[in-house]
């Protein structure tokens, strides 16, 4: 599904604000997203794809259903997105932490390593805040100085001994350099990507509104590789996709058709995985069970051929 780029930026800042909303002081680990209930139905699907391509989000299949999760770098950009760093709390909190990290290693002559529930404890924030601040590296992205890391995940913290020292940058003019080379690169990426499949760069070859509902619209995308988007139909999955399925993800039932002087048999494709309803395809007819059942076959074989440019 393709939006103009407004439409597609609106709706980023609209999906940080209700992850961000649902997430509160909660753990970036344990909150998952369920894009099939409010409030996050407004959400594209081309968001969610954008958020993880980015890297700020996670997606994971659970109970065959797809669910996303902030990383910690989704975190902290979700902070920016709804004004939270201007918020004189989140200063309180990353000073109060700053102060408990502080005093483990005062005095210290090596970096130290403490449990994660007694630095919470200590700490007297939000369990769910002090992971995510850990987990985001929050102190060094925001006040650009050495911080606390997982020695173990969730149950060790390594404080290093120069913990709360400005972090010195060695490579300035280099780094400049290759960010402008990076913003170019991503700029010819992204004009690129508004025409060409992001899988394996198919041309579009035709695009425009479908109806949703008798007063509403959507919008569809086709691909030379049959990949295509629709906000009001699903989706077909491009050859190189990875979650493009594979011939065993469907159950090929058989049934006779006794009253067709021709086609005596027909075979239906079923989906057996999420990933099989990436891709229709068609019933088979023959004249033998066999022939039916090859027909399917030759119709996935098709779809499945990678596209060449």
């Amino acid at each position: 599904m393709t939006f103009s780029q407004e439409n597609q930026k609106d709706n980023v800042s609209l999906a940080f604000r209700e992850m961000m909303a649902e997430l509160g002081d909660g753990s970036v680990a344990l909150i998952l997203f369920d894009p099939n209930r409010e409030p996050f139905r407004v959400i594209y699907q081309t968001t969610w794809k954008e958020l993880i391509d980015q890297g700020w989000l996670e997606e994971h299949e659970v109970e065959l259903q797809t669910r996303y999760r902030l990383k910690g770098a989704g975190w902290i950009e979700g902070l920016w997105r709804v004004g939270a760093y201007k918020d004189q709390t989140l200063e309180q909190k990353m000073s109060g932490l700053a102060a408990t990290l502080k005093e483990y290693v005062k005095g210290r002559e090596r970096d130290v390593v403490v449990l994660f529930h007694k630095l919470v404890e200590r700490t007297g924030l939000p369990e769910g805040w002090v992971f995510n601040a850990i987990e985001s590296s929050l102190l060094s992205k925001l006040w650009n100085m050495r911080d606390a890391s997982w020695e173990e995940r969730g149950t060790l913290v390594r404080i290093p001994l120069n913990f709360g020292m400005k972090l010195l940058d060695h490579t300035a003019d280099i780094r400049a350099d290759l960010e402008m080379m990076r913003k170019e690169l991503e700029t010819a990426k992204e004009e690129l990507r508004e025409v060409t499949c992001s899988f394996c760069g198919a041309p579009i070859i035709g695009q425009g509104s479908v109806p949703v509902s008798e007063h509403d619209e959507g919008y569809y995308v086709a691909y030379a590789c049959g990949r295509y988007d629709t906000d009001a139909y699903g989706e077909q999955a491009c050859p190189s996709d990875p979650k493009f399925p594979k011939l065993e993800e469907y159950e090929l039932v058989l049934r006779q058709n006794p009253k067709d002087p021709v086609f005596k048999w027909t075979c239906f494709p079923q989906p057996k995985t999420r990933n099989a309803g990436l891709l229709h395809l068609s019933s088979g007819y023959g004249r033998t069970e066999e022939e039916a059942n090859q027909k399917v076959v030759e119709t996935y074989h098709q779809a499945a051929k990678p596209w060449k440019r």
